[in-house]
């Protein structure tokens, strides 16, 4: 967990991030990590008559693809301009904007409670974890998934890997937790463990980010990114031009007949309110 002045500076760096790329984000990212959506859906179970919370719903597509399920949904989200797609995409569903850490229901309330790609930007994951098992049913699922670690997931590496070498991570950022934690099993099921759930499972799940050309990498991942764009930003012209650079050619490995491809993965986890 973050001290009191670096929590708050990261809640609102992210916060206003999130609303400054909500739109770019759902035209980009939200579709990569749509990939997995189905697949976290069937791991909690989520059918007719269900009550769902989607916790960092985003622009709501997961939340969408629940009430397709016939699902009774509930979307949360800490940027306001995420939850007004949210509500255009899927008005069958009931969205709000809120804090994962402190969420504003009542106890033993959803039959399952999911997170995509949601841990990584909350300044207590533990404390919002405990959220999650306070409003579960007994019996009920929780799942969320994380972004692996760059050493398996050849996008991060790309990305990252070309800030490293070629700019510097030495940046006046809000500093935030460690952001491939809950890309490691063992660290997922102590967590959940020790937040009071059972039946852990983890799994790696594949996605690919799609590019018509390798120069479209760049702009689209700073457009789409909360922090990217500010870390970018930071560096020296010379800087940003051989990171570029560097993410231009590392890109051109991955081209295939309909563009860029390049894999990635995340870690889903599942565990139950016994």
């Amino acid at each position: 967990m973050l001290d009191g002045s670096n929590y708050e500076a990261f809640k609102e760096f992210e916060r206003d991030g999130f609303n400054r790329v909500a739109f770019e984000y759902d035209r980009s990212t939200a579709q990569v990590t749509s990939q997995v959506n189905e697949v976290i859906l069937d791991a909690v179970g989520i059918g007719y008559g269900w009550r769902l919370l989607d916790v960092a719903c985003g622009t709501g597509r997961l939340s969408a693809a629940a009430v397709r399920r016939q699902a009774i949904v509930t979307g949360l989200d800490y940027a306001e301009n995420m939850v007004t797609i949210a509500r255009k995409r899927c008005p069958e569903a009931e969205f709000h904007t809120g804090d994962a850490e402190n969420l504003p229901f009542e106890s033993d309330q959803f039959d399952a409670v999911i997170c995509s790609l949601g841990l990584l930007h909350f300044p207590n994951p533990e404390q919002a974890i405990a959220e999650a098992f306070r409003v579960l049913r007994s019996g009920g699922y929780y799942a969320f998934t994380c972004w692996t670690p760059p050493a398996r997931n050849p996008f991060m590496s790309l990305i990252l890997g070309s800030i490293q070498a070629k700019g510097t991570m030495k940046l006046n950022l809000p500093p935030g937790p460690p952001l491939f934690r809950f890309g490691e099993e063992a660290e997922c099921e102590r967590v959940l463990s020790a937040k009071g759930f059972t039946s852990v499972s983890i799994a790696e799940l594949p996605v690919v980010w799609f590019f018509s050309t390798p120069e479209d990498v760049m702009p689209n991942t700073i457009a789409t990114s909360a922090r990217l764009g500010p870390m970018l930003a930071m560096q020296s012209e010379e800087q940003r031009h051989n990171i570029e650079s560097a993410i231009i050619a590392g890109a051109r490995s991955y081209a295939t007949d309909g563009g860029i491809e390049i894999p990635a993965s995340v870690v889903l986890s599942v565990a139950c309110k016994p």
